[in-house]
């Protein structure tokens, strides 16, 4: 908006309304004198015409025509100043006489009814006046008779008009300059007053509050000045109040900071205090992990070694329990560091490649012996649309489902604990994994949710969220660092729901092994379980295998399935036991034997004596809940496993020629990675510490070394570096071997001249990866391996091509039906190699992986191992995204596959003799 200066304002509102109101009655005054000029003149030009009217009337009718003149010339001269000429004209508009022959009458307009003037009425014509007067008084149309015509001069009004104009210009510039003198005096009185103020208001604004006196004699000015005083006095006083203040604050703020200077020297004295103390107790953490993980290291390892030989089930399953009991136990030591990390911030995440399925069912087999000592039912669904192969840290998923898991069993007394699994796909790579678990337990009071994932003092009452809090704290911060929530829905008496999400990635290559559930498709089975979510997630697995089941929830459905007179393949009985229950047990099994082949119990013990007296009842295996799939698909597999031909034994892999030394002060850890070496390499010897290694490696050159670091004499380090400065292994690699597992460890000890760190406890697959890296001959026996056995197929052996073995176990057992299905597949190959060729002649990659994802299919059901592996190969790389020019060699190979199995003719599956 345009600012406008005050002397401005005043001058327009003085001048504004002085300027309109003079113009206005200036111009009134003006044109009011004009209209009775006008008046004036007609009233003439009537007095004038109407005489000279009657007067030509009378001479006109005597035909006096010169006296007419005369009399027109007599009232001319009389009128002079205003009359210019006099006319009389007849009533054919002739001119009869005028006073003034200069002008022509034939240039004055006839006076006719279309000019639409009146008689008496002045006519404008060119710089002058004309009125028309007839000689006939009782007609208004001139043209009926004669009329007189007076031809008058306008120079006097036109004269008078400007005269009055000239007044009004010269009225409305004197009230002008009355204005402007009036404003000016307003102005010169007004502006030295408002400019002594602005310039007091910049002196308050500098600091200057010196008070001026009231002079400007204007009562509203006055009041301003007053005001302004006054604003400058309580200034002054703020100010003074100010500086006071402002030195009592420096004085107090001196003061608090010396006190904060003897806090701070005091504040670094026990942060000082504190990073020592965490650094022992780092080490402490550290030291003892060590000292935890060197006997358990033994446990896991000479478990799996047992695991490898013969036993019997029972043994086995003892065995495993043990294993999953020791890894429990290494990952509590794992957690007691992950506390530590915690405290620090730094928590580690280590995404791998594992089976969900096979990774809940285990864990939940650890939670089993809790659930049944309280007389719970245990129960895991996992959708059946959720991946099974995913990566992701299986540690830490499995850390925090055992967290909450373990506190809902904790605070339930009666009831089930639930837990579902199911899975959200993002897009073909990704996926949010949804974990949840319910129980029937207490449920949390809402004045203690909000605090439940920030860690508690054992004083507080116990519940949930009873003891330390520590776990669901840690489980909200792994679950964080996996790109996921937690939460919970609970309330009080009516249980909890506890949730979780994380972020994973889908796995295209399969990491646990094939169920054996082919030879159960199609197969019929009698289930009975009163416990409801227990017969649901079983149903739910059975149906997906592809088991045509008959569920009963009472014994009452149970007898009247067995009624129908229906004989079933497989009976399975669920049910939860106690001592005093196992005769009831034992009578159901009993019942439903006649109508099964085989049976089967699922019990809710993991009592090996109640476990042995099921079996002594007649059933054909007893099986612990809640149910872990792999365990029960082979155990129901395993009688028509049976039945099929058995399976060549595996050919042992050779020896690589390689001269190893291991190196380690405990005797158990000593024995068991010999034991892992001696069935891979030729040569072992072993050293108790590091001085006599380091005498050995002076003495005999080694291909690769295993060297312990914590040992007495000579550590593993003073050892490595012994060697590394003057032996014959000097370049040799060294492996670390420690259960130090700290963050920064492998750094330190590859910085001090090992070539690779490998934590406790050890197994035969770790020792094989460290092999083929640093050992190039077991790389290459592998390699060898692997090369004599592809190309026996390509020298026309027809049993490389096809294992009947496996074809046997597709079909049931049943030698017509596995000739029958090879015999589908080799009559659709060629017209499946037809489209393959033209699919790469193309280089359609979406066409060609159509056709290998649907012949892969077809091998399924089939025995041919080399092609069934090859379409796999090939449909993995065409889904993440491989060229066909990187996939010559497998798109050949494929090709010679075909091209001999489709040499097999129908007289060649004639001749085959299959067992019955």
């Amino acid at each position: 908006m345009t600012k406008i200066a005050l002397r401005y304002w005043i001058l327009l509102c003085a001048l504004l309304p002085a300027v309109l109101a003079s113009v206005s009655l200036g111009s009134y005054f003006a044109s009011s004198k004009t209209a009775e000029l006008h008046r004036n003149l007609a009233a003439q030009a009537r007095n004038i015409a109407v005489p000279l009217a009657i007067s030509s009337e009378k001479f006109l009718a005597a035909n006096n025509i010169a006296a007419i003149q005369e009399l027109l010339n007599t009232s001319h001269r009389l009128n002079s100043p205003v009359v210019s000429n006099i006319l009389l004209f007849a009533e054919d508009g002739q001119v009869l006489a005028s006073s003034n022959p200069q002008h022509k009458p034939a240039a004055y307009p006839a006076f006719t009814p279309d000019n639409g003037s009146a008689v008496g009425q002045l006519v404008p014509f060119e710089q002058s006046l004309l009125t028309y007067q007839s000689l006939l008084f009782n007609s208004n149309q001139p043209a009926q008779g004669p009329y007189i015509l007076l031809h008058l001069q306008n120079e006097q009004i036109l004269l008078q008009q400007q005269r009055y104009k000239l007044h009004v210009t010269m009225l409305v510039a004197a009230v002008i300059m009355l204005c402007v003198i009036l404003s000016q005096f307003v102005r010169q009185k007004i502006q030295p007053v408002l400019s002594r103020l602005q310039l007091q208001l910049q002196e308050l604004q500098a600091g200057n509050y010196q008070q001026q006196p009231n002079v400007s004699g204007i009562k509203e000015l006055d009041q301003i000045q007053t005001s302004i005083n006054q604003l400058s006095q309580q200034l002054t006083s703020l100010e003074q109040e100010m500086q006071q203040n402002i030195e009592q604050v420096t004085s107090d703020l001196q003061l608090s900071m010396e006190q904060l200077e003897v806090q701070n020297i005091q504040l670094d004295f026990s942060r000082r205090k504190a990073v020592e103390e965490n650094r022992q107790k780092s080490e402490f953490l550290a030291k003892m992990s060590h000292e935890l993980r060197t006997p358990l290291n033994g446990v896991i390892g000479f478990t799996r070694q047992l695991l490898k030989t013969q036993l019997s089930a029972n043994q086995h399953d003892y065995l495993s329990t043990i294993q999953k009991s020791a890894n429990s136990l290494l990952h509590l030591v794992n957690d007691v560091l992950d506390f530590s990390k915690l405290e620090e911030g730094r928590m580690s995440i280590n995404p791998e490649p594992f089976s969900l399925r096979d990774l809940l069912n285990d864990a939940t087999e650890l939670l089993a012996a809790n659930a049944f000592d309280k007389h719970l039912e245990l129960v895991m669904m996992i959708d059946n649309g959720c991946p099974d192969d995913l990566i992701a840290d299986p540690g830490r998923l499995i850390q925090v489902l055992m967290n909450i898991a373990g506190n809902a069993i904790k605070f339930t007394e009666h009831g089930s604990i639930v837990i579902r699994v199911s899975a959200t796909l993002l897009n073909e790579d990704q996926l949010i994994l949804h974990c949840s678990v319910q129980d029937t337990g207490r449920g949390i009071s809402e004045d203690k949710q909000n605090q439940l994932f920030q860690g508690f003092t054992s004083s507080q009452p116990a519940d949930h969220n009873s003891g330390s809090g520590l776990g669901l704290m840690i489980s909200q911060r792994l679950v964080q660092a996996m790109g996921g929530n937690i939460g919970f829905e609970s309330k009080a008496a009516e249980g909890s729901t506890f949730w979780f999400t994380i972020k994973c990635q889908r796995h295209h290559l399969s990491v646990a092994e094939p169920l054996p559930i082919d030879v159960l498709d199609g197969k019929t089975l009698l289930y009975f379980e009163p416990q409801q979510y227990s017969r649901e997630a079983t149903l739910n697995l059975l149906h997906s295998w592809g088991l045509q089941v008959t569920a009963c929830a009472t014994k009452g459905q149970l007898q009247q399935a067995l009624n129908h007179g229906q004989h079933y393949d497989i009976g399975l009985i669920g049910r939860a036991i106690a001592i005093n229950q196992v005769n009831l047990v034992i009578s159901l099994v009993q019942q439903i034997q006649p109508s099964c082949n085989y049976t089967y119990l699922l019990v809710n013990t993991l009592s090996p004596n109640l476990r042995e007296a099921m079996l002594a009842s007649g059933a054909n295996a007893c099986l612990p809940k809640p149910t872990h799939q792999r365990k029960l698909a082979i155990a129901l597999a395993k009688p028509y496993l049976d039945q099929a031909k058995k399976l060549p034994l595996p050919i042992a892999q050779p020896k690589a020629a390689l001269k190893v030394l291991t190196v380690d002060d405990n005797e158990a850890n000593l024995k068991l990675i010999n034991t892992l070496l001696t069935e891979l390499v030729e040569h072992l010897e072993s050293a108790t510490n590091g001085a006599d290694a380091w005498q050995k490696a002076t003495q005999h050159v080694y291909d690769i070394i295993f060297m312990d670091i914590n040992m007495p004499v000579m550590d593993g380090i003073s050892a490595c570096q012994r060697i590394r400065q003057s032996s014959l292994n000097e370049h040799t690699p060294i492996i670390a071997v420690t259960a130090h597992a700290v963050a920064g460890e492998r750094a330190r000890l590859l910085s001090l001249g090992f070539n690779e760190f490998l934590s406790k406890p050890l197994d035969d697959k770790m020792l094989h990866y460290t092999l083929q890296e640093f050992c190039p001959l077991i790389a290459q026996a592998g390699q060898q391996a692997e090369v004599s056995e592809v190309p026996a197929y390509l020298n026309g052996d027809n049993n490389s091509l096809v294992d009947w073995q496996i074809g046997l176990q597709r079909a049931g057992g049943k030698p017509e039906l596995a000739k029958d299905m090879l015999k589908m597949l080799l009559k659709s190959l060629p017209e499946t190699q037809q489209l393959l060729n033209e699919a790469v002649s193309a280089n359609d990659s979406e066409q060609l992986l159509q056709l290998v994802h649907k012949l892969h299919g077809a091998c399924c059901y089939t025995g041919v191992p080399a092609l069934k592996s090859l379409a796999e190969t090939l449909e993995t790389q065409l889904k993440t995204g491989t060229s066909l020019q990187q996939l010559e060699p497998e798109l050949f190979e494929l090709d010679d596959i075909l091209t001999a199995l489709c040499k097999l003719d129908d007289d060649w599956l004639a001749k085959v003799e299959l067992p019955e």
